[in-house]
């Protein structure tokens, strides 16, 4: 199985893809967490390329997609996907989004509806008020480059406080992915608290589907998550924060299962 990459154009500049599969399958849209890059679904992929079309998006600011001066809200972000989606002719389509991928594709069904064929949210951002303003004390805050070096440090750990030190691989491809995105990384954090999440989820439309792991730092809201939403097919996975990279065996067969029985 061969993973492509490809670039494909949005309003302000290009947003680069990785694709796998047969394009006549049904295509599922993979959007990744703050600051990694589409690079963390490729072992998913992987996994489901025999029966699906995937692509998965580097965001706009992240991995090798193009610098946006500001992320003024989510929305913006779910509207360069979309660009970007219709430029490579794709019309109809399952969503899935990683934490911060997922508060981007939360905003898809409303405003583009009839587009997407489901929903998936792995790590729903369903933060309250109050959380949002704790939040906003760690994840807003860029790591401040300086000619010490010493910002490398303090990415290095944070890295592995979230769980991608699990493999020395992981964590220098993440460590790389921050550092691209050192600059965008707090424009996106700040987006999401901004965003009025609750309303998006709960406006969803299509079958919906949620996914975490016990060990992922949004635990705690999953089962607010299923609450909120009772019709929502849950799945509990490994992996931390970084399920698709470290279980992408329960990622691809929660994702399949999930699809197929529609």
């Amino acid at each position: 199985m061969i993973i492509r990459r490809r670039y494909a154009d949005c309003r302000d500049g290009q947003i680069h893809v990785r694709e796998a599969g047969d394009p006549a399958n049904p295509t599922i849209c993979l959007f990744h967490q703050t600051a990694s890059s589409g690079a963390m679904f490729e072992a998913v992929m992987a996994r489901l390329a025999d029966r699906f079309h995937l692509l998965a998006f580097d965001s706009p600011g992240f991995g090798q997609s193009y610098q946006p001066t500001a992320i003024p809200d989510m929305r913006y972000v779910a509207d360069r996907l979309m660009e970007a989606i219709d430029s490579l002719g794709v019309g109809r389509f399952h969503a899935c989004g990683h934490h911060t991928g997922g508060c981007a594709a939360v905003e898809m069904p409303r405003a583009f509806p009839g587009r997407l064929a489901s929903l998936t949210l792995i790590g729903p951002v369903l933060v309250n008020e109050a959380e949002k303003a704790e939040y906003r004390k760690t994840f807003v805050r860029p790591f401040a480059a300086e000619d010490t070096g010493a910002f490398l440090n303090t990415a290095w750990a944070y890295l592995a406080m979230i769980g991608a030190g699990a493999t020395l691989d992981l964590h220098c491809r993440e460590m790389v992915d921050h550092l691209i995105a050192r600059e965008t990384m707090p424009m996106a954090f700040s987006a999401v608290w901004e965003q009025d999440v609750e309303a998006a989820y709960r406006a969803v439309d299509v079958p919906l589907h949620i996914m975490c792991s016990k060990d992922d730092v949004l635990w705690p809201l999953f089962e607010r998550a299923g609450v909120m939403r009772p019709d929502a097919v849950q799945s509990i996975v490994g992996g931390a924060d970084f399920q698709p990279d470290r279980d992408p065996d329960g990622v691809a067969h929660a994702l399949d299962a999930f699809i197929r029985g529609l």
